[in-house]
């Protein structure tokens, strides 16, 4: 048992490198790849599956005992981002579809990856949890509503259509994950253990079908695309960081709402992109899969370092006799 769960740790610690690979053969040969897209909503219902099993009840505990940080996190992620998303794409005068990709990005709900990174960073993770759990839980009813106010004047956006697509392949799933866990309590370490090497696999499919969708047009769109990214990351995290100063928020929550607003469910937005809107509005979340990983693993690792070499260097207490 020891040696595939060193074998899943290994593969989850490279994530970047198998999207690049990944990416890379896609293009190289994508007539080997158009043909999936269909796979796209399967596998991003997978990660969401992996996301429900590893909650429990107390992942929306905060909502309740600490309901203003929570609130915060999750008003900071929906009315921010969007405008970022939408004002990166006017800046740099990009194509209309990798507008409404930004715009679909920015209204997506927190990834759990934040999680990952406010862990990594020695931040409050709850927080991040929480935060994570309950965008993803509003994001039926918020994405589609954002979506019609900032992507329709670029297309046609079937607010409905939206809602019951994100309630299937994200809410059901989550649902289902939550139940899984409660009814094989015994088993959840073991199930647990598989979920990042499900999660990875999935990654790496959506990744190959994006590119190949998108293969003739990439050598045009995708230096654009990448610099969008580039921006509209260190803009979100710079606006949760900033968010965090401002209402004078201890140094681990601080780390927790930088990650919360600034990483979000890039695979979410790459599947409605490609069901509702057009293989190229999901490049610069298909971007992002690698960009968010390498940029916040690094700055989450420093802010790690950081505070273990603080607590180093803090003076024992010595207690009076």
């Amino acid at each position: 048992m020891a040696n595939w769960k060193a074998g899943i740790a290994f593969l989850a610690k490279y994530v970047p490198l198998w999207v690049i690979i990944s990416a890379i053969v896609a293009y190289m040969t994508p007539d080997s790849f158009r043909s999936y897209g269909s796979i796209i909503s399967p596998c991003l219902s997978l990660i969401m599956l992996g996301m429900g099993l590893s909650m429990t009840p107390n992942d929306f505990k905060l909502i309740f005992t600490r309901p203003k940080d929570v609130i915060i996190g999750v008003l900071t992620v929906y009315i921010c981002m969007p405008l970022v998303g939408m004002g990166v794409g006017k800046l740099l005068g990009l194509a209309p579809m990798l507008v409404v990709g930004l715009i679909l990005l920015g209204c997506s709900p927190t990834g759990t990856t934040s999680n990952v990174m406010t862990f990594l960073a020695k931040g409050d993770k709850a927080l991040s949890v929480t935060v994570s759990s309950i965008s993803t839980m509003l994001a039926p009813v918020i994405m589609p509503l954002l979506l019609l106010l900032y992507a329709g004047t670029y297309l046609a956006v079937d607010g409905t259509a939206l809602f019951i697509s994100i309630i299937k392949i994200v809410i059901i799933p989550v649902l289902l994950g939550l139940i899984m866990h409660k009814i094989f309590a015994k088993q959840i370490p073991t199930i647990l253990a598989l979920v990042p090497l499900t999660t990875i696999i999935a990654i790496i499919l959506i990744v190959l079908v994006v590119v190949s969708l998108n293969a003739e047009r990439l050598q045009a769109i995708a230096p654009s695309a990448a610099l969008a990214m580039v921006l509209y990351t260190f803009m979100g995290l710079a606006i949760g960081f900033l968010v965090s100063k401002v209402l004078r928020m201890p140094k681990e929550k601080g780390k927790a709402m930088t990650f919360v607003v600034g990483v979000q469910n890039t695979a979410l937005a790459v599947a409605l992109a490609v069901k509702y809107f057009d293989p190229v509005a999901a490049l610069p979340a298909a971007v992002g899969v690698v960009w968010t990983t390498v940029c916040c693993s690094f700055i989450a690792s420093l802010w790690g370092s950081k505070t273990a070499e603080d607590e180093i260097e803090k003076p024992e207490k010595i207690e009076p006799v």
